[in-house]
């Protein structure tokens, strides 16, 4: 076991923990309708499942496996997928969500549960890229790799929208406004899912190039 495998644990348990809180499911009894609908949960449940993974091969010196999962751009994607949660979660829809007057939690889980999965979360995964994760041989090509990720949602998200069922218990038919084709007119949809493209792509390169000076 090195360090990298037993911070997976660590990060393991925090999200999970994180994700269970925000939930609600130890108030209510039961996960939230549509809670899965959404980047944050998906994006910190693929988390979970990678620090797991890398643990647990680690643990069982399932050589294969672990430097499958362990490989640069597998982690960087990672680091990328999370961090995109947090950086649009803070500077893009909690300041729209202020200005509407909607407040980060209603209740005390919520409050919790919001700050676990955007920025505790977040900030463990990128911590350990920069500490403990392989970060050899990232290239443009890598940058580019992890836009599969966003991508997947991306399908996933327009979708489901087309079954015309709302989220959960709201009356939306897409999870984020900058998805909502209907509403922004193709033209304004095409640019802003232009602009997050290349956000995704931009951050991709800063850490392909945060990597390469510290491989």
């Amino acid at each position: 076991m090195n360090a990298y495998s037993v911070s997976a644990l660590v990060i393991a348990v925090i999200a999970t923990v994180g994700m269970v809180i925000h939930s609600t499911l130890p108030r209510t009894g039961k996960i939230r309708a549509g809670f899965f609908c959404f980047y944050t949960n998906l994006s910190n449940l693929l988390i979970i499942l990678f620090e797991f993974t890398l643990f647990t091969a680690a643990a069982l010196k399932a050589r294969s496996v672990y430097r499958a999962v362990s490989g640069s751009t597998v982690a960087m994607s990672m680091t990328a997928c999370i961090w995109v949660t947090h950086l649009i979660y803070h500077f893009v829809l909690l300041p729209a969500a202020r200005r509407g007057g909607v407040k980060l939690g209603d209740t005390a889980d919520e409050l919790v549960g919001n700050v676990f999965v955007h920025y505790v979360t977040p900030l463990l995964v990128l911590l350990q890229w920069l500490l403990w994760a392989d970060k050899s041989g990232l290239t443009v090509l890598s940058a580019l790799a992890w836009l599969i990720i966003p991508l997947l949602y991306f399908i996933f998200a327009m979708l489901r929208a087309k079954t015309g069922r709302p989220i959960g218990n709201t009356s939306l038919l897409y999870p984020y406004p900058f998805l909502d084709l209907p509403t922004l007119g193709i033209r304004e949809f095409c640019k802003r899912v232009a602009a997050m493209v290349f956000f995704f792509f931009v951050l991709g390169l800063v850490l392909v190039a945060a990597g390469s000076l510290l491989a």
